[in-house]
């Protein structure tokens, strides 16, 4: 049988470049989610390696994880730089995010479950307390971690995971775009409204909610841009 080398801390080499590609994931990831790191910055190996002290693997595994869930954007010769989503990839991400989360309010309103309601009231308490507290960062956070709520919540591990890949990839999308970020408490009532529904075992009214907060979201993003036609080398041509 294989030995497997035990490094001197006592963790196997395996295990250790486990927890240093965990690391840098983990590091860049959250930079990404709290708006930090901004489409386009691209992402030097050399530094990634010097700046947490681990290998190249290390750094290039958490690079290819990072991409795979669309946050970062690798080419040959070029390295990784953070990925600028297209209005396109825009419109497909809210458009799956309205698949996918219709489904998991649906499951939960049939559900009605009591101890549910609970956590949800309690989480959407929570983020209107940090909004007029005037903590826009914490309630920002809870907005996003609420979506992600309602997916555990469902008992369904797949959409759970589904959803949870396409919140990764909302910052990227409203710092390329210039969303003018939905007001506290507006999504606060949009939130509350949803857990009301799913309390009463309405699942038509929860998917009405979330509709109408999915496409608040979407008015305020700047997509007209590429909506446009691309011009002809006569309309560039002609004054």
């Amino acid at each position: 049988m294989p030995q497997t080398h035990t490094a001197p801390n006592g963790a196997s080499a395996d295990e250790r470049r486990t927890t240093a590609d965990e690391r840098v994931y983990a590091a860049i990831h959250a930079a990404v989610q709290e708006h930090r790191l901004e489409p386009g910055v691209k992402l030097k190996e050399v530094e990634l390696t010097e700046l947490f002290q681990v290998s190249r693997t290390s750094v290039r595994t958490a690079l290819h994880r990072l991409a795979h869930k669309g946050l970062l954007q690798l080419a040959p010769n070029r390295g990784a730089t953070v990925a600028k989503p297209s209005a396109e990839d825009c419109r497909q991400i809210l458009e799956a995010r309205w698949a996918i989360e219709a489904m998991v309010v649906e499951i939960l309103a049939r559900a009605h479950d009591a101890a549910t309601v609970k956590v949800l009231r309690a989480h959407a308490r929570a983020q209107e307390k940090a909004f007029k507290a005037g903590d826009l960062a914490e309630g920002h956070r809870l907005a996003i971690a609420f979506h992600r709520l309602l997916a555990e919540r469902c008992g369904n591990r797949v959409l759970a995971q589904m959803l949870d890949d396409l919140l990764s990839r909302m910052p990227l999308v409203i710092l390329t775009h210039g969303a003018r970020r939905l007001t506290g408490p507006a999504t606060h009532a949009d939130h509350t409204d949803i857990v009301e529904a799913i309390a009463d075992g309405d699942p038509e009214l929860a998917r009405r909610v979330l509709a109408r907060h999915l496409h608040a979201l979407r008015d305020a993003l700047d997509l007209a841009a590429a909506t446009a036609p691309p011009k002809t080398l006569k309309q560039m041509l002609q004054r």
